[in-house]
């Protein structure tokens, strides 16, 4: 098996403090998102290796052993512990995470990009699949502050919403069910992050009427 670099797929180093991985993840979720991407047939599968990144260095115990490790981690507790196996040489050296390129495999994504010449361990598991997806609706700033009615368009469908009055960036709405489904069948929720989108040029009668507002 092919060994993938955790903190190249996440775009952190290594030493990386372990408050800061669910940060990192955040940001880099929302550059690789699949609905970012509609034309990238690849995109959902960059993903979930995005997530497998995030599930392992963001657990501190599974993140000490990927490090000591490397590729052979998962069997660590099993056959007590053995090398990196370094003298074979790393084929996905100088590895980059990007939309553009394949990247790094694991045995997760092997039936998707294919084998590579390598060979899958008998001994490896598969990693927990997310029970949710996010994505990222900008709506402007007087739906914000007054609310209203919004259609969302997804990857997976296209839904109706009701924007609550004050709705601040960042509020999220879950919509369950909503998000595809994993590998076994089950159904992943959607997750709707609001960003709000401020207006840079603004008349002078709109400012007039803001700063009326501003008074009270």
């Amino acid at each position: 098996m092919a060994f993938i670099d955790y903190y190249k797929v996440l775009g952190v180093p290594k030493d990386i403090p372990q408050k800061d991985i669910r940060a990192a993840y955040r940001k880099r979720s929302k550059q690789f998102h699949p609905d970012l991407h509609p034309d990238d047939p690849k995109a959902k599968a960059k993903f979930q290796m995005l997530n497998e990144a995030y599930e392992v260095l963001n657990d501190p115990e599974k993140r000490a052993k990927y490090d000591q490790y490397g590729e052979n981690w998962k069997q660590a507790d099993q056959f007590g512990g053995f090398g990196t196996g370094a003298g074979g040489g790393n084929p996905f050296e100088g590895f980059s995470f990007n939309m553009g390129g394949e990247g790094g495999m694991s045995d997760f994504f092997q039936q998707i990009f294919g084998n590579m010449g390598g060979r899958r361990s008998r001994a490896s598991r598969r990693p927990a699949e997310p029970s949710e997806v996010e994505a990222h609706v900008t709506i402007d700033v007087w739906t914000a502050i007054l609310g209203g009615d919004l259609i969302v368009s997804s990857t997976y469908g296209k839904y109706k919403l009701k924007v609550a009055p004050g709705t601040q960036p960042g509020k999220k709405v879950r919509l369950k069910g909503k998000g595809g489904t994993k590998s076994d069948g089950t159904p992943k929720d959607l997750i709707i992050v609001f960003d709000v989108s401020i207006p840079a040029n603004l008349t002078d009668q709109q400012k007039a009427l803001l700063e009326q507002v501003r008074r009270g």
